[in-house]
């Protein structure tokens, strides 16, 4: 419970959105892996639906000359949907952005049409205009700011052109249509300002999950699971940008007679401390995971074999200067390989498992490597 409440205290209670802009960020990046293809499915049938409004342009375009302008526009706005549904998914920080402009050429589309109407049809004109308000709220991502500006922009373009035109003294329902408007209008806030903070509650959860589903309980690192998901990743990035990708599996030696002489509470508290100082010693960019027992594995991306042996030895010296009290001194052995082409996950890890086992035969506190290779 005080989780959500302190979710919810990070909402905005006016747009529903994340207060913290990084973290509305990491939203948007989200957002636009859970339900992007939904939004490219509506945006393409919005295109199409809105090209197929030519048959009643067709019939009550009074001046028939301008047909062929009204079916340019109608296939250009085609062509713009098509545009945003091929390249929606590669803008990712600029999502938002890519979305307005959108939105703001169909805006100038649906003003350019309605301008092209002799005598317009205040009904018909009317529906589509609710199409667009709908369409602006639910179906594009965007910030709820600038939905509302967007659709307020798109309103009053309407109803100024509506009233240039002479619109509403053709019509005996001008007054119910500018008040049905405006309570949709109102209406729709409401409910996306609803969805946004829902949304974003869900993300919260989900990342929670996400970090309890992939992080060891005792010592706060990544868990086994999530290793083998983010090797995967990794040599697939390697792969594809032939990049080097290095690794590093340590054991903490002899923690059995730890255990066994000061009690396995003080052998978790080595194993949390140990964890804990490797992850300051680390980058940002590497993750250390909690492999079974005392064993760890190190994943470093973009790293070559002699800076991977460099970090090892850092860390090998670093622990001989830490206090792990009551045990005087803690240290650990350590196999470090350098990632090639032709192997798997599977064999890289046994590669890393099959040095650190000759540090182990070799007497402890040292460091093997898998030099003979070429990196």
């Amino acid at each position: 419970m005080k989780t959500l409440k302190q979710t919810i205290k990070n909402i905005s209670n006016t747009t529903g959105e994340f207060k913290d802009r990084a973290l509305e960020q990491d939203f948007q990046t989200y957002i636009l892996q859970e339900s992007i293809n939904h939004s490219r499915r509506y945006v393409l049938a919005f295109g199409i639906v809105f090209l197929l409004f030519i048959l009643p342009d067709y019939f009550f375009v009074k001046n028939i000359d301008k047909l062929p302008a009204i079916l340019i526009i109608r296939v250009l706005f085609l062509l713009i949907s098509i545009y945003y549904n091929l390249r929606v998914t590669y803008v990712k920080n600029s999502l938002y952005s890519f979305s307005t402009v959108y939105e703001l050429v169909s805006i100038v589309v649906f003003w350019a049409v309605f301008s092209l109407y002799t005598q317009p049809n205040i009904t018909i004109h009317h529906q589509i205009l609710i199409i667009f308000i709908l369409a602006i709220f639910f179906t594009i991502p965007n910030s709820f700011l600038n939905k509302l500006t967007l659709t307020f922009l798109l309103t009053f373009g309407f109803f100024y052109i509506a009233a240039k035109r002479d619109v509403f003294l053709l019509s005996s329902c001008g007054w119910d249509i500018c008040s049905l408007t405006i309570i949709i209008l109102i209406f729709c806030s409401l409910i996306v300002k609803n969805i946004n903070k829902l949304q974003r509650i869900q993300f919260i959860d989900t990342q929670a999950l996400e970090r309890l589903s992939s992080t060891d309980a005792l010592t706060g690192a990544l868990n086994r699971r999530k290793y083998d998901q983010d090797l995967k990743k990794e040599i697939a990035r390697a792969l594809r940008y032939r990049l080097p990708l290095s690794g590093i599996m340590l054991d903490l030696d002899n923690f059995k007679e730890i255990n066994d002489e000061y009690g396995h509470l003080a052998g978790d508290r080595i194993l949390v401390q140990l964890s804990s100082h490797i992850r300051t010693l680390i980058r940002e960019n590497d993750q250390i995971y909690r492999w079974g027992g005392e064993e760890f594995i190190i994943i470093l991306p973009n790293t070559r074999l002699k800076a991977a042996e460099q970090l090892a030895n850092r860390i090998r010296s670093f622990l001989q200067k830490v206090d792990f009290s009551p045990v005087s001194q803690v240290t650990c052995s350590f196999g470090v390989a350098s990632w090639n082409e032709h192997e798997t996950e599977d064999s890289f890890t046994k590669q890393l498992d099959q040095l650190l086992y000759q540090a182990k035969k070799k007497g402890k506190d040292c460091i093997v490597s898998d030099n003979q290779r070429k990196v």
